[in-house]
């Protein structure tokens, strides 16, 4: 598939795996995906398997990215964790602003601004992300929504940092929840983001940030997602838990 931007395809582990389960699983996919070089790559563990997964992937093409920290850094923040803690397992990612820590954490885009701006001083990436919820969706605001959050979320980053910051559309009611964007649909508002950051810091930037799609993501619709000119790759959630599916969702993207 020829992209101008490299596809970057991240697992989202979400609350799930132990130390052990998590080293199969990545043990897996480096013998499925060792011959990929066309895609960058991320599988994104809980806290408690960084250490292990990061040992695992050593010598391999999978890179190593977590699902949040805390934007403070050292210091007397009881249950955070700080860019410099991430650094030390070879992190290289980090998911901001994720649909389920904006319902159930409350986070806001003032805060994964926060975060990303800490991302980006730790030399982290940030895959930040945003997206509407059905309600929204059927209210036609869609647009307004993924601006506002868009705008919010990448406020007081600098051109250069924007360019290094990872976007991720997902749909909140295409979550788990089996059903998808339509390839169309998924485009249409991805065209869109493109066209925010347009507005922001210039077409040259614009055109070099990647753009993620998520929401239900398989093998089965990856090829025509990803296919999409604006779209340039996935944040996947459920069928990244197993070698199988995850690997088939970056080989049926190529």
């Amino acid at each position: 598939m020829d992209k101008e931007r490299k596809l970057i395809i991240a697992g989202n582990w979400k609350c799930n795996k132990t130390v052990a389960e998590a080293l199969d699983l990545v043990t897996g996919l480096k013998r499925e995906l060792a011959a990929v070089k066309e895609v960058d790559v991320v599988v994104c563990p809980p806290f408690t398997a960084l250490e292990s997964v990061s040992r695992a992937i050593l010598d391999s093409n999978i890179r190593l990215g977590a699902q949040n920290f805390g934007e403070n850094g050292y210091g007397a923040f009881t249950g955070e964790i700080a860019a410099g803690m991430l650094k030390e397992f070879s992190v290289g990612y980090v998911i901001l602003g994720h649909s389920e820590r904006r319902q159930y954490q409350k986070e806001n885009d003032a805060l994964i601004a926060k975060k990303a701006a800490a991302a980006h001083a730790a030399n982290l990436v940030p895959i930040v992300c945003v997206g509407e919820t059905l309600l929204e969706r059927e209210a036609g605001i869609t647009n307004q929504v993924v601006e506002t959050q868009v705008r919010g979320s990448l406020a007081g980053l600098s051109p250069e940092q924007v360019e290094r910051t990872v976007l991720a559309y997902e749909p909140v009611w295409a979550i788990g929840t089996g059903k998808t964007a339509t390839s169309a649909q998924a485009q249409e508002v991805h065209a869109f983001i493109r066209g925010v950051l347009t507005a922001l810091h210039g077409e040259a930037v614009a055109k070099r940030v990647r753009i993620q799609y998520g929401g239900s993501v398989k093998a089965n619709n990856a090829r025509e997602l990803l296919g999409q000119p604006d779209i340039d790759g996935a944040l996947v959630g459920g069928a990244a838990l197993e070698v199988r599916s995850f690997a088939d969702i970056i080989k049926n993207s190529i």
